[in-house]
């Protein structure tokens, strides 16, 4: 059932990669805090604060087959059946080098449209590193996420250099010569909280370089299909007030893709990114992990 223009709150804007020096993310080195353990005594003042739980779940949603991905925690989850995907999770194996920085490398095959298990963990600092398969490092963030937080870490771009590293290449290409820029990469922090007062929320977005995105409601009986949002590559737009079961289309270079929600059981927000799979466009549905 689609909801009719009336009932959509409809709220599109760009994804806003984190840009180095930002309150958000530096290109700062990661350094660790103390792990020392804490012991309560009789008269202790003041009270220690509570360690920050932040949890990330982070979506490979590149047009490129795949990368490896280091995380700068003291523990890093390395399990294969921590990473899911939309039909069949990888086995994905723990790496022990490095590869050139000091970070160790997590998921060294994280192939795209996978992402990760909602992880806990105790530091609010988290320092990425980006790794082309065959080992170059290619980008290096540090992000800062809120203490007491859940969100996800989308990842977009697809590796080239003919375009500012810090957005996806646009439709009309770039006047810059090929080299002249690092790898294409974004790094995009999405919050979420699990309860909402106007659930469902869907957010679609167009990771696709050079491809637009437009998002409709299929004609239906008398009703003609009704236009939900139109997407440079690099926005997106959130749906709220949807039902758990919905259709709607996505027409990229003239081509009709069905986009099919179907929750049973516990409902919940979901994150839809499209990217490329081999040049040609594809999505995955990730929904929000508590």
């Amino acid at each position: 059932m689609i909801v009719l223009a009336s009932f959509l709150l409809v709220a599109q804007a760009a994804l806003l990669p984190l840009a180095p020096g930002s309150p958000t993310a530096s290109a700062t080195t990661f350094s660790r805090g103390s792990s020392g353990e804490s012991h309560r005594h009789h008269h202790l003042s003041p009270t220690p604060t509570p360690t920050p739980e932040v949890r990330v779940t982070i979506v490979n949603a590149t047009s490129v087959p795949s990368i490896a991905l280091g995380i700068g925690l003291s523990a890093v989850p390395s399990r294969g059946h921590d990473l899911g995907t939309e039909s069949i999770p990888s086995a994905l194996r723990s790496a022990r080098n490095s590869r050139i920085t000091n970070i160790p490398i997590a998921y060294p095959d994280f192939r795209q449209g996978e992402w990760t298990a909602n992880h806990a963990i105790s530091t609010p600092e988290v320092q990425y590193a980006i790794h082309g398969t065959n080992g170059p490092l290619v980008a290096l963030q540090t992000i800062h996420f809120k203490p007491l937080s859940s969100q996800y870490l989308l990842l977009t771009g697809d590796l080239s250099t003919q375009s500012p590293a810090e957005k996806l290449p646009q439709l009309l290409g770039e006047t810059a010569s090929a080299g002249s820029y690092s790898p294409n990469i974004q790094f995009h922090v999405i919050p979420y909280t699990l309860v909402t007062p106007d659930p469902c929320h869907y957010r679609i977005v167009n990771a696709m370089p050079r491809k637009t995105l437009l998002l409709r409601s299929p004609a239906s009986g008398n009703r003609p299909s009704q236009q939900l949002a139109y997407l440079a590559p690099g926005n997106s737009v959130l749906l709220v007030r949807q039902p758990p079961c919905v259709k709607y289309e996505a027409v990229i270079d003239d081509q009709t893709i069905p986009l099919e929600i179907e929750q049973e059981g516990a409902e919940g927000n979901c994150l839809i990114p499209f990217f490329l799979r081999n040049g040609k466009p594809d999505f995955v549905r990730v929904f929000e992990d508590p």
